[in-house]
């Protein structure tokens, strides 16, 4: 973990601390409890590993500023290795709203990096729906070459 990620984890635990306390009930207090020792307790030897702690402990200091917890954080946090908080919140959502497409891969219908690798965007269609567009830009490269996506493009002149 490099020394800015331990620093921002640190400083969202303190944040928590301070914070906690303001939590609507006391069975918040104790599953914010549980949450921050479950993150405490998540190796941080390598910088993805570093990262996700990170966005997980992030959320939840949002959470717990405003006083109350909701989502995924209602509940204990699971037992051994943790999803991406992306995953775990697109269960939450899923089941909230069963007209979704199941959790798993998406086979992107359009996939296409910038040349200097700091923006992405990938297109997925929804049967009689529409399209879902994410475009992701960033400081510094995305995908590193070996990592990168292969491009994709449309398949035929109606985009089917």
């Amino acid at each position: 973990m490099t020394a800015a990620e331990n620093k921002e984890f640190m400083d969202a635990i303190f944040d928590i601390a301070e914070d906690a306390l303001q939590l609507e009930t006391a069975a918040d207090r104790v599953r914010c409890c549980e949450w921050v020792r479950k993150l405490v307790s998540l190796p941080d030897d390598n910088l993805e590993s570093a990262k996700m702690r990170n966005e997980y402990i992030q959320y939840l200091r949002i959470m717990v500023r405003f006083g109350f917890l909701h989502g995924i954080f209602l509940k204990s946090p699971p037992p051994g290795e943790m999803r991406p908080l992306a995953e775990s919140l697109g269960v939450v959502i899923s089941k909230s709203v069963p007209d979704l497409p199941s959790v798993g891969p998406i086979a992107p219908f359009l996939a296409q990096q910038s040349p200097d690798g700091r923006a992405y965007l990938s297109i997925k269609k929804i049967p009689e729906r529409g399209i879902f567009c994410y475009m992701a830009v960033a400081p510094e490269i995305i995908f590193e070459e070996k990592e990168r996506p292969k491009k994709q493009g449309v398949n035929s002149p109606n985009g089917h």
